[in-house]
């Protein structure tokens, strides 16, 4: 395999960097982790609780907090967003697992992404706000992935979902929950001769390989592959995924599927539901979502593939790149096509209207002739323009 030519960086991005160096260069890495998380989750919290209120999503979108009780006698807490002139009819599910290393991330920094989604295609979207290092270790993580998903699937009703449409799907670090997840849930259809519960996934540059477990022989040269064509990118150069590896610990086996999920059979890869990548060519990460996606499909898996060329990990934060308009587009075209029935065929929703908007669609149903307050006359002499 080898995927090394859309490794190089683009004329997009190396225009980026070179107008943004100060901003690049700068590093926390030195700082103690629980230092870093803290500055790190402040800086994203500020940023979405800004940007929900200069977008106005905090009128549309109502959100509300549930604690989860988890495995080892814990809690977690799940937040579902859902659109609040879409009353309580049944939605369509997206169950969302932040990124950030698995040391970054917070209910407050995904606040503003939640609510895009859920305004944006009229879904529920619950986020599954799982523990993260340094304060838990091993395989806390990935319980809480689990264990957050079983909620929401036993708490459908209270929660307002259509059951039948339930998407999973996160990036980079929640990339590894989501397909943790999914597999898991394949495993239990499998031995329960039940269906699955899920209808589709949506992986955003996951991570999906422990770096300890890479199968570098695969790939047509090491020099070729992410890990060593990439290592020095932006974002999340190699050592500091080496760095968050370290503080998952180290008592367990980095091949296992549940920390790999990309190592796994494809045997026990069929029966996936369809599943959607998007993955940045200049990242570290990218050859374990490429290989992973030729496994699903090779596992007879339906797959939706974006790759955007040249750009690094997390691409998509900087505002002042034109690729971020086209991540948005195809994160949405993603989870609309993972929610899809399997012919995919996709219904339009009707777009969320304000009250004055709706009225104003009732004042003119009886007819698409009318202005409101014209005169008859006024209506013939328009008639002749209505096509």
């Amino acid at each position: 395999m080898d995927f090394s030519q859309w490794g190089e960086p683009s004329k997009e991005w190396l225009a980026f960097a070179a107008a943004n160096s100060e901003m690049l260069s700068r590093s926390e890495d030195s700082l103690p982790p629980l230092e870093q998380q803290q500055n790190a989750n402040n800086m994203r919290s500020k940023i979405a609780k800004s940007l929900l209120q200069n977008t106005g999503l905090d009128q549309l979108v109502a959100t509300q907090g549930h604690a989860v009780p988890t495995r080892d006698g814990n809690s977690i807490t799940v937040r579902s967003y859902r659109p609040v002139l879409l009353g309580t009819q049944p939605l369509p599910c997206y169950v969302y697992y932040h990124g950030g290393g698995f040391i970054f991330g917070s209910l407050d920094t995904e606040l503003f992404n939640a609510s895009w989604v859920a305004h944006s295609l009229s879904m529920t979207v619950v986020h599954v706000c799982y523990r993260h290092t340094p304060q838990v270790k091993g395989m806390t993580p990935w319980h809480d992935a689990l264990d957050g998903f079983e909620w929401v699937v036993s708490h459908a009703e209270e929660l307002g979902i259509d059951s039948s449409r339930l998407v999973v799907g996160g990036i980079s670090a929640g990339g590894s929950l989501s397909a943790c997840v999914v597999q898991h849930e394949v495993k239990r259809a499998r031995e329960t001769g039940t269906a699955c519960r899920i209808r589709g996934q949506v992986l955003g540059i996951p991570t999906l390989i422990h770096n300890e477990a890479f199968p570098y022989h695969l790939f047509a040269g090491e020099e070729k592959t992410s890990f060593v064509q990439c290592a020095d990118a932006p974002i999340i150069p190699k050592k500091r995924i080496k760095l968050f590896a370290r503080l998952l610990g180290s008592e367990f086996d980095p091949h296992d599927p549940v920390w790999s999920p990309a190592l796994a059979d494809e045997e026990e890869l069929r029966g996936t539901p369809q599943t959607a990548f998007l993955v940045a060519g200049y990242d570290p990460l990218r050859d374990e979502a490429m290989w992973y996606a030729q496994k699903l499909k090779n596992a007879g898996v339906r797959t939706n593939v974006h790759v955007f060329p040249g750009l690094p990990h997390s691409f998509s934060s900087f505002i002042q790149l034109p690729s971020r308009k086209r991540w948005n587009e195809v994160m949405l075209g993603c989870l609309r096509w993972a929610a899809a029935d399997e012919d995919g065929w996709i219904v339009e929703a009707a777009p969320v209207m304000p009250p004055s908007m709706e009225r104003l669609a009732e004042a003119t149903s009886s007819s698409n002739l009318v202005t409101i307050g014209a005169s008859p006359a006024d209506a013939i002499k328009g008639a002749g323009n209505s096509l």
